[in-house]
């Protein structure tokens, strides 16, 4: 008995002892939040030792993103979100377990992946200033026990998947000042009821489905500020008596539908930033707006004509974009003088003409784009050094696809800001000054093709360590290109095709371990194709065609990664190559051309998709390799006009996303691989002039080729090629009819198969009457009186007739 007693001491004993060190532990964290913390299966991606684990049996006010109260012990913010270097709170799911947070005053939720939907249970949080739940995967639509949270200053839900209508009760939030949903799913119209928000100084309701006018009450926000409606199906934009005279920055660009009157600018005497892109502008060229601007934004507005005198009354300008507005006539010089003080100019895509900078250029802008345009006359010879560098998209000089003639002039590497230059398809001329992109020139982007650019790159030019696209295709330069590349981790993209280079290529270029682009192709280039080439992991585009090259295909070529991952194999380079659009890289490649599908194409941006090797048109020898099906996420592979020999590789069947192979005119011999059948996306398939025999694969895309595909190879057969064909032989269609041949054309369409049909039927029917006649003699002289009476009456009708 004692010993019982003793046992059941000690085991109490320990208990108490558990659940009071368990209790010290969490006692700044109450068990309920504790467990609704766990709920949200959050991970963490901090290295060990980071010191923010989530770990049970720890005090969750010390956890990563949780903040409590230090006289009441709960939970009153949390804060999950990437740090600079990517580390943080990644994942989770929304649940009501939100709702257990009485004490909760801010939620901030940025860019982690949540999933699922905001909680109805939200109207509890009765001291929430602020929701900020950004860049994540909710669903759902907004609850209406938000419009409980009267303590609410912020609410940000923008970057998700909300979808429904907008709630009309948020005009009880009367301490709301700032309101961004922007990037959602949301659709109907703006509620009449948020013109009672008193305190509201931003609005963002951008990029959802919304649609209508915004409401006449919104005339009555005098706090309103900022005011975003882009990227919606607005028709009709103001109330009728105007904005409230209190906004200072307006956007409703890629409203489609919407047409600006002046009435729009009634009250608007405070605006400095505007910016109303692709909708339909309908202004006098005599009106005089009440305000100054300081950043204007009108892309895409039609305004056909000569650019809009009034913009010359905005002294206070220094952003002005008007691309794209099928704007005509000279430049006037009052904008050029203006251009003086602009940081921004993008007057690009129209249809102006002039010079350029006729007074010279300041050393104060930061973006000029003049692209697109026919502007012509020479580049000015003097550029200043820049002296400010503003904040925002890297500095640019876009010149591109003009009417510029002469030389490029060497000043431009005195601007030594310039992170974009983009002069092709002009009509410049003379050497290249290559202090553009020796080391220690700090552009990025570079693009001098189309041109007539002459002379040669110096010999062991040191590249900058800095730039990422070279663009000089399309141009009359010649001499060894043997440029170092060393140690290089940002080059993207290399273009030198169609020029006169020569020599070996160089082997340094199996340095540059950031590749996506090599193209080299029309040019005097010899030697043999360098093994290095496997070495460039994310290269997605090769093109060597068109030079002298010799020697067989290397065989590590199947080591490039990029091309060897399929779509469906979840594989997808993170490509960063210029993109139009974009919000840092704006310019486009100048179009990259290809010959793919027995064309050339051309594409002005880089998919992370396009996937292509040509080596065409060289003096290539040996096998294919035989496992270059390796490369399965290639699209498009040419060979042709090489003397490559052997066999077409089975493995070629692997390829599962080639769109166009080419291996024409070589000397490839044996079968074509039934594997080929398996590529669904062929498109274009040229095997002409070979020495292939045997028969054509009949199943797949094959069939869908013509005989152009396999003509030149005089012991296949099959079809499409007449030798051996069992297609069915159908009639050729019928001419079209005449007057001459409608006759003709009507005894034709005499349907023979329904007079054969209704013979059967009456030889069957005759058939089994002679065979009662045979059986019964009564209906045989009933018969035979009936036929009597026939011609008796078919008789006398003759005869009457006659008479």
């Amino acid at each position: 008995m004692a010993l019982a007693i003793v046992k059941f001491a000690t085991s109490t004993v320990f208990l108490i002892v558990l659940f009071a060190s368990t209790y010290i532990c969490l006692c700044r964290c109450p068990p309920q939040e504790y467990e609704a913390l766990l709920s949200f299966n959050i991970t963490l991606t901090f290295p060990a030792g980071y010191g923010y684990e989530w770990a049970n049996g720890t005090d969750c006010c010390e956890w990563y993103g949780i903040e409590c109260d230090e006289h009441k012990n709960h939970v009153v913010e949390i804060r999950w979100m990437p740090d600079r270097n990517g580390y943080g709170a990644q994942g989770g799911i929304m649940s009501d377990n939100l709702c257990k947070f009485p004490s909760l005053t801010g939620i901030v939720i940025s860019d982690v992946g949540l999933i699922g939907n905001l909680p109805s249970c939200l109207g509890n949080l009765h001291f929430l200033e602020d929701i900020i739940i950004e860049y994540n995967e909710l669903g759902g639509v907004i609850p209406l026990s938000v419009c409980m949270l009267t303590n609410l200053s912020n609410i940000s839900l923008l970057g998700n998947q909300l979808s429904g209508s907008l709630p009309s009760c948020l005009n009880n939030l009367s301490s709301l000042r700032s309101l961004e949903i922007s990037d959602n799913r949301l659709s109907g119209q703006i509620p009449y009821t948020w013109g009672n928000l008193p305190l509201l100084e931003f609005l963002d309701v951008s990029f959802n489905q919304l649609s209508g006018t915004l409401p006449l009450s919104f005339a009555g926000l005098s706090s309103l500020t900022d005011l975003h409606a882009r990227g919606n199906r607005f028709n009709e934009s103001a109330p009728s008596w105007g904005l409230p005279s209190s906004i200072k920055r307006l956007s409703f660009s890629l409203n489609h539908e919407l047409t600006i009157s002046e009435k729009f600018f009634r009250n608007l005497t405070n605006l400095w930033s505007l910016s109303l892109s692709n909708s339909t502008l309908n202004i006098s060229t005599s009106w005089i707006p009440n305000f100054q601007l300081s950043e204007l934004e009108l892309v895409s507005c039609q305004m056909d004509g000569q650019i809009p005198p009034w913009i010359s009354t905005q002294f206070s300008l220094y952003s002005l974009t008007l691309a794209d507005n099928g704007l005509v006539g000279e430049i006037p010089s009052w904008l050029w003088a203006m251009a003086a003080s602009f940081d921004e100019l993008n007057i690009s895509q129209n249809h102006l003409h002039g010079s350029l900078f006729p007074n010279g250029p300041n050393s104060r802008i930061g973006i000029l784009d003049v692209s697109s345009n026919a502007l012509s006359g020479n580049i000015p010879s003097e550029w200043p050094a820049l002296t400010k560098l503003i904040e925002g998209p890297p500095l640019q000089l876009m010149l591109n696809d003009n009417l510029f003639t002469g030389n490029i002039p060497p000043s431009l590497c005195n601007s030594s800001l310039w992170l974009q230059l983009h002069l092709e398809n002009n009509m410049l001329d003379g050497m290249i000054p290559w202090c553009l992109i020796e080391d220690g020139s700090r552009i990025y982007d570079l693009n001098l093709g189309g041109n007539s650019l002459e002379g040669s790159m110096p010999q062991g030019l040191i590249f900058s360590s800095s730039i990422e696209y070279l663009v000089l295709k399309n141009n009359q330069l010649s001499g060894i290109f043997a440029p170092s590349f060393t140690n290089y981790t940002v080059l993207q993209l290399l273009d030198i095709g169609h020029n006169k280079f020569s020599g070996h290529l160089p082997k340094s270029i199996g340095n540059i371990s950031s590749l996506q682009v090599l193209v080299m192709n029309d040019n005097q280039f010899r030697g043999n194709i360098l093994s290095e080439l496997g070495d460039l992991k994310q290269l997605q585009i090769l093109d060597l065609s068109s030079n002298s090259l010799s020697g067989s295909i290397p065989h590590n070529i199947v080591f490039l990664r990029a091309m060897a991952a399929a779509i469906e194999d979840g594989y997808v380079l993170q490509s960063s190559l210029p993109y139009e659009g974009g919000n840092r890289r704006t310019s486009s490649l100048g179009g990259l051309g290809m010959a793919s599908k027995g064309t050339e194409l051309y594409y002005t941006y880089i998919l992370s998709t396009l996937t292509s090797i040509d080596l065409s048109n060289n003096q290539l020898t040996g096998d294919v390799p035989l496992d270059l099906g390796k490369l399965k996420g290639l699209r498009f592979l040419n060979l042709s006009m090489n003397s490559l020999n052997g066999i077409i590789p089975h493995s070629l069947g692997d390829m599962s996303q080639l769109e166009s192979l080419d291996l024409s005119s070589n000397k490839l011999s044996s079968n074509i691989p039934s594997e080929l059948q398996s590529l669904s996306y062929l498109a274009y398939l040229n095997l002409s002039n070979n020495n292939l025999s045997g028969n054509i694969p009949q199943g797949g895309q094959m069939i869908t080729f013509e005989n152009t595909s396999y003509a030149g190879n005089p012991n296949l057969q099959g079809c499409p090629l007449p030798k051996n064909c069992n297609w069915p032989k159908f009639a050729p269609p019928r001419p079209v009819s005449s007057p001459e041949n409608k006759d003709d054309e009507e005894r034709e369409q005499i349907p023979w198969y329904q007079i054969g049909l209704g013979w059967s039927y009456g030889a069957g029917f005759l058939s089994i009457v002679v065979l009662l006649l045979l059986v019964r003699e009564s209906w045989r002289k009933k018969y035979f009186k009936g036929v009597d009476d026939i011609l008796k009456f078919l008789f006398s009708f003759v005869r009457n007739r006659r008479l």
